[in-house]
């Protein structure tokens, strides 16, 4: 009986922390922050994505920055002047749409996330 008790408070709790804070929406429409990773779709393809990225993280002085991508997913690494680190995961979800990811440090920060999707956007409406 015990036991059972114990099971069913234990998977109460589980079912309330899946509730609370795993998945975010953003002020951003369709942005979301999932355990500090802020991702959404963008319409382009990973290569164009990979290289906007790259040049958005430039734009904010990020330290160490490299770069790969290909037609079918991307990744862009950097580190913050504190000595975070920056990943931004590109796949594709889609013809020319592609899922971006951004994680900065190991807590995410939504505001830095934010600016860089931003600089993202901004560079592909050139390319």
């Amino acid at each position: 009986m015990k036991t059972s008790f114990l099971a069913m408070c234990l998977l109460g709790l589980g079912m309330l922390l899946l509730n609370f804070g795993c998945s975010t929406e953003t002020e951003t429409p369709g942005a979301k922050d999932t355990l500090g990773s802020y991702s959404t779709m963008i319409d382009s393809s990973p290569d164009k994505v990979t290289a906007a990225a790259q040049k958005a993280a430039a734009d904010l002085s990020l330290l160490d920055i490299n770069a790969a991508g290909t037609l079918v997913d991307g990744k862009v690494s950097a580190r913050t002047a504190h000595g975070d680190d920056v990943s931004i995961d590109i796949e594709q979800a889609g013809e020319n749409v592609s899922n971006v990811t951004i994680r900065v440090g190991v807590t995410g920060d939504e505001a830095v996330s934010k600016q860089l999707m931003d600089r993202i956007k901004s560079h592909l409406s050139w390319l």
